[in-house]
Order: structure tokens, then C-alpha cells, then sequence
């Protein structure tokens, strides 16, 4: 058959209530026309955020197993990206890294996007992850061919403070000449000069750099889920066929419209019932070249 959906492999967390990691991507993808495949990390009943969440974390030989059904009816023969998010256990990240590898081997054009989770910038979080994580994260630059750091996440790839747009822009293109795979650097809630009222979210390949200009939204706190939408939204612009350029545009417009318009104080994005904004934003931010 012809005109076969795009398929992405999930490998990330679950809840039962919201919308964060799978419970946030596999929608996204499937409302763009993507075929997705979740894999979950854990099944709690909801995120950390609240005041009390339950469930279960699955071990790496956990989801080996899911891995070995897929693998035995060939479906890892048809994938066409792999999308990763919060990493709690340096053998899960392994075994993302051993199933990227394995899908190459059918399809070497397949694309990993991993958003290296660690930690945040905003209310002096830090970093939020054990300390074997960050390490890892790192090595997965090494298969990855677009990443998705946040501000706090992006300076501690490069090793570096990083304060200027020319910085970024230098930074980001260090890490795509030293790592074979990677194509595309995103930088989530960039800002320059402590900028109180905007965020700037940065698009850098090796030979062209955008960045998207947004209002911030001062919410307590912030909803979540907003990495875990926006690395599936990207990720679907670009199995649909979309420029860099149009990409960042839609994807960044998209997570202003859904943090705009969830209630200030709630826990997760209102995404659902702004569906159609995945589609199509009430309002578009464009996207800038910048060096």
C-alpha cells in the first residue's frame, strides 16, 4: 500500500491523568497523522507535580521485553524515528540507545529525537535527575538527530555558560560537527538579557539558525508536559515534510496557544480541548534568522 502513515517509536513515561510524556506525545503525533507506538517508562496515576502520585516504574529488562514482541513480528523493521524524554535509570537510556541502533539497521535514515532531560533554569530548579543522568545524556548525542534541551539543559551539553544568541548559535553547531547523527539543535526558553516578558525558542543546523519570539506566561506554576508536546510536535512537522523554518514557527505557536489557554494554576495543558491549535495555531509567531 501507498501513502503510509509515519511511524515513531515512544519511549517514555505514562500517566493516567494529564498529559505528560507519552500521555502528551502519542496524541500530538497522532492528531498531525503519525502512527505512534508508546513504549511507557512508568504508569503513575499522574505526574510528580501533585501532591501524591502512585504507580510503577518499569525496569530496562521490562521494556526489553515489549522490545522482543515488536522485534519478533518485524515492526521495528518500520519505524521511521524514535522520540525519548525523561530518563530515570542509565539501563532504560541503554536500551533506547541499543533499539535507535537496531532500527538503523533497516532504515538508516530513521531519526532519533531525544530530549535530554535534567533539570531547569526557571525558580533555580537545577538539575532534578540522579547524577548518572547527565553523563548519559551526552553520550546519546552521539546517535541523536535532533535534541530538544531546554536553556539549563543546552549549557550543560555544552559544558558552558551560554549568554548570547552568537553563543548559542556557536555552541550549537560545535555539537553537530562532533556527533555524526545530529542534525538539529531546539532550544526551549531561551532568553537573553534576563528578558522578564518574552522567551525565545532557537532552531540551529549547521548552516542555518531561527529563532521564534513569544510572550512568557507567568503561571504558578507552570503547566507540564510542554517539552514532551513540543519534541512530538517538531518531531511530526518534519516526518510531514515541513522546513526547518515552518517547523519551529508551528511548533513554537502551538505551545504558546496550549499554555495560553490552560488556566493559570493548573498542573497540565489543556490539550485536548485545544486540539485543533496542534493543527493549526490561532496565531502565528515567525520565525527569525539570527546567524
Amino acid at each position: 500500500m501507498t501513502n503510509q502513515p509515519k511511524r515513531v517509536l515512544t519511549i517514555q513515561s505514562h500517566v493516567a491523568f494529564g498529559h505528560v510524556g507519552n500521555s502528551a506525545a502519542v496524541f500530538t503525533l497522532q492528531r498531525m497523522g503519525i502512527e505512534a507506538m508508546p513504549i511507557n517508562t512508568v504508569q503513575f496515576s499522574n505526574h510528580s507535580g501533585y501532591d501524591v502520585f502512585s504507580g510503577q516504574v518499569f525496569t530496562a529488562e521490562q521494556i526489553s521485553d515489549v522490545l522482543r514482541g515488536l522485534r519478533e513480528n518485524h515492526f521495528l523493521e518500520k519505524v521511521d524515528a524514535v522520540i525519548s524524554g525523561y530518563i530515570g535509570k542509565v539501563g532504560v537510556g541503554q536500551v533506547i540507545h541499543d533499539v535507535v541502533r537496531e532500527i538503523r539497521t533497516h532504515n538508516p535514515d530513521a531519526m532519533y529525537v531525544c530530549d535530554p532531560v535534567m533539570g531547569d533554569k526557571e525558580d533555580g530548579v537545577g538539575f532534578f535527575v540522579d547524577e548518572t543522568i547527565p553523563p548519559l545524556m551526552k553520550e546519546a548525542l552521539e546517535s541523536a538527530t535532533i535534541i530538544t534541551p531546554n536553556y539549563f539543559e543546552f549549557e550543560v551539553l555544552c559544558g558552558k555558560s551560554v549568554e548570547t544568541l552568537e553563543d548559542a548559535c556557536r555552541e550549537a553547531r560545535k555539537l553537530i560537527a562532533n556527533n555524526h547523527y545530529l542534525k538539529t539543535v531546539l532550544i526551549t526558553s531561551f532568553r537573553v538579557n534576563d528578558a522578564d516578558d518574552e522567551l525565545m525558542t532557537l532552531a540551529i543546523t549547521a548552516d542555518e539558525a531561527w529563532k521564534v519570539i513569544t510572550p512568557r506566561c507567568h503561571y504558578v506554576p507552570m503547566p507540564s508536559g510542554t517539552g514532551d508536546t513540543f519534541t512530538a510536535l517538531y518531531l511530526a512537522h518534519m516526518l510531514n515534510g515541513d522546513s526547518v523554518e515552518k517547523a519551529i514557527t508551528y511548533t513554537t505557536s502551538t505551545l504558546y496557544a496550549l499554555v495560553k489557554d490552560t488556566p493559570n494554576g493548573s498542573h497540565d495543558l489543556s490539550l485536548v480541548r485545544e486540539q485543533a491549535q496542534i493543527i493549526e495555531p490561532k496565531e502565528l509567531f515567525m520565525a527569525e534568522k539570527f546567524c
